[in-house]
């Protein structure tokens, strides 16, 4: 018994970047593997090593942050006392996937101690959602689909989560451009190097546009502008300042496109409102007659018809939290949001936090016309809201987690 505590120890000495590699590939299998299923299967071995290494991220266990998101991760699983349609297996798989959330946020947080982290993850992303753009792109000119519209390819299989994907990956690819000529220069290597990311990078904006989310398409332009503005600004209070004007500049330019351009609202909303008024409007009033303080259960499927379209969710991750836990659960998300977007700022000067405030900028006005599902299997969520959180713990708590001391040398 004595020999298997040392070989233990042999086993988690590199766990960190062993966990930052991990985070790495499930990330990037999100483009290249068919189904969720087999990007799960990465995160069940994620979780499992950093379960595995618990007593090393111990001084998060009295983060108040930190407390903050396993609450509602651990509220949301809790709905399925009260859903309406209760299944022990169904509600065994909710808890297992905030499980996995939980441990994905741990291993992104400590893996801000690994130099190579941010560099490494935001290329492959560019690059591996580039070879997957070309891939998308070829079979939407050879198969021509009828309604006009890219889909990703394997799990990637609805427009608007292709889209949101393509963009967060083009956003890394950016990143990784900006940040490179700020700290490397330039020179042949560099200058290649850089010429493939901007290749990829224009690759998964086309494909952006032949989704043709158009929500994905403004959210895109907004974060990429705030992100090239927290490249050129050296205070958090500028890049706010900043990104509210491009905002407010963007929605006014396209209500005054759409209101006086002849032809700009065939262009801009070519499916109109897509009846977003009237989902959101007989979802709202459900959780307000059904479930206003914890709302209906995360396990409660409640279709609608509106105008005799079926509707199978909310199209607006807020409205489905609601909906879901009830104000309780929106109400804890969004102080997720508040605290996490204070502690970007917090440490803007470091690359992570301008990243994670760049793919937020795109992220949360994209959550008020899409999404259905915050905690899930490994997906457009996890890159969208909860890899920010992640790096937004990361950086709090760098120097309080204990392998900080042997990995934080390697941190430039």
């Amino acid at each position: 018994m004595p020999t298997d505590l040392p070989a233990l120890g042999r086993f988690l000495d590199y766990r960190v970047p062993v966990s930052a590699t991990l985070v790495v590939v499930a990330l990037a299998s999100i483009f290249v593997l068919p189904s969720q299923s087999a990007s799960s299967f990465i995160t069940y071995l994620l979780a499992i090593y950093c379960f595995c290494g618990v007593r090393s991220w111990r001084s998060l266990w009295f983060d108040p942050v930190f407390l903050l998101v396993a609450a509602l991760l651990a509220y949301i699983p809790l709905t399925s006392l009260w859903s309406a349609s209760w299944d022990g297996g169904e509600a065994a798989s909710q808890a297992v996937r905030s499980i996995l959330v939980l441990a994905f946020v741990v291993a992104v947080a400590e893996s801000l101690q690994v130099d190579w982290f941010r560099e490494r993850t935001t290329l492959i992303l560019a690059v591996v959602g580039g070879v997957a753009g070309v891939s998308a792109i070829y079979v939407f000119f050879a198969e021509s689909p009828q309604d006009g519209r890219l889909n990703g390819l394997g799990q990637l299989d609805t427009h608007v989560a292709a889209a949101f994907v393509y963009a967060v990956a083009a956003l890394g690819g950016t990143s990784w451009v900006l940040q490179r000529r700020e700290t490397l220069g330039t020179g042949r290597w560099g200058n290649a190097s850089v010429g493939v990311a901007v290749a990829c990078v224009v690759v998964l904006c086309i494909a952006v546009v032949l989704t043709g989310s158009r929500n994905a398409i403004a959210c895109l332009v907004l974060g990429w502008g705030c992100l090239w503005i927290a490249h050129r600004s050296a205070t958090g209070a500028h890049f706010l300042v900043c990104g509210a004007v491009l905002a407010v500049v963007l929605l006014v330019a396209l209500v005054v496109s759409i209101r006086f351009v002849p032809g700009a609202e065939a262009l801009i909303l070519p499916r109109g409102d897509s009846f977003r008024p009237g989902i959101w409007s007989d979802y709202a009033a459900r959780v307000l007659a059904e479930g206003p303080w914890f709302g209906l259960g995360v396990l409660t499927r409640d279709p609608i018809e509106v105008e005799g379209f079926p509707v199978l969710h909310q199209h607006g991750l807020f409205l489905a939290v609601a909906h879901q836990g009830g104000l309780l659960a929106l109400g804890l998300m969004l102080t997720v949001v508040g605290v996490v977007l204070r502690i970007l700022f917090a440490h803007y000067e470091e690359p992570e936090a301008k990243l994670g405030l760049a793919i937020w900028a795109m992220a949360l006005p994209g959550y008020l016309l899409d999404g259905h599902e915050l905690v899930d299997k490994i997906g457009w969520t996890w890159l969208m809201f909860w890899l920010p959180v992640g790096i937004a713990i990361g950086l709090r708590a760098r120097w309080v987690l204990d392998d900080a001391r042997r990995f934080g040398v390697w941190f430039r």
